[in-house]
């Protein structure tokens, strides 16, 4: 145990002091200049991330817009899987095309940043890329 408090303590000043929980709150546009194409077509155009409450660890609140209008919105929480964070959405409402998705959980494979937000998307060394406001 005390080896993984280590690991996470190294990698957070490592990769920046704040924890992800606090990195991800905020808005975030797709990067149209990098990525695949299927980043603009399947990908959200907007992310945003708000309501995370560090102190008692309740679940933030996420809402994923895309460019055909089509939005679905939710909970989101972190899933610590040995010594990484995966981050899990549970949407309990959407638009007409992700209808389908409500009241179900999904990890996603985002790695987050300061101030990006990376999927890795078809092609070698790619990422979708979504930049904080």
């Amino acid at each position: 145990m005390r080896f993984i408090i280590c690991v996470l303590t190294f990698s957070f000043f490592i990769f920046g002091c704040k924890a992800p929980q606090e990195r991800i709150i905020g808005t975030f546009d797709i990067d149209l200049e990098r990525g695949c194409a299927s980043c603009q077509e399947q990908g959200p155009e907007l992310m945003v991330f708000e309501d995370w409450n560090i102190n008692d660890g309740s679940p933030g609140h996420y809402r994923f817009e895309y460019q055909n209008g089509a939005a679905h919105s939710g909970t989101y929480d972190f899933l610590q899987i040995d010594t990484l964070l995966k981050l899990t959405i549970s949407p309990d409402s959407a638009s007409f095309e992700y209808f389908g998705i409500i009241g179900t959980s999904y990890q996603t494979e985002y790695k987050i940043s300061s101030n990006k937000i990376r999927e890795k998307c078809p092609g070698l060394f790619k990422n979708c890329i979504w930049i904080r406001r």
